[in-house]
């Protein structure tokens, strides 16, 4: 999996180009891994690119998110397309999220 890799002042913004499922949720875990092992905090993971989520892209998420962090570096969602909100809603899984409209507005939540 293709995962692009910006800086928006103190805010690491994660860019996945591809469905998020069990063939490639590897690849997302370690890049998550090594942005964590190398100092960011405060993560957005854009999902505008990502076509598909299934139930192995909600667990690693779910997983990121209950990492028994403080609410305030929690990793947050933006630019769900209307297929990921979906899986997102049909397991009940949203409301477990920190879930925006647009990559800016995820990133001023941090501050």
């Amino acid at each position: 999996m293709k995962v692009d890799v910006e800086k928006h002042g103190s805010v690491t913004v994660l860019v996945p180009r591809d469905a998020l499922s069990a063939a490639c949720v590897a690849d997302m875990e370690r890049v998550i891994d090594e942005q964590a092992r190398g100092g960011a905090r405060r993560m957005v993971l854009d999902m505008t690119h990502v076509s598909f989520v299934d139930s192995a892209g909600i667990e690693l998420l779910l997983r990121v998110a209950d990492d028994r962090r403080p609410a305030a570096t929690r990793p947050r969602l933006a630019g769900l397309t209307a297929t990921t909100r979906e899986a997102f809603d049909l397991t009940d899984t949203l409301r477990r999220l920190y879930v925006f409209d647009t990559v800016e507005a995820a990133v001023r939540s941090y501050l």
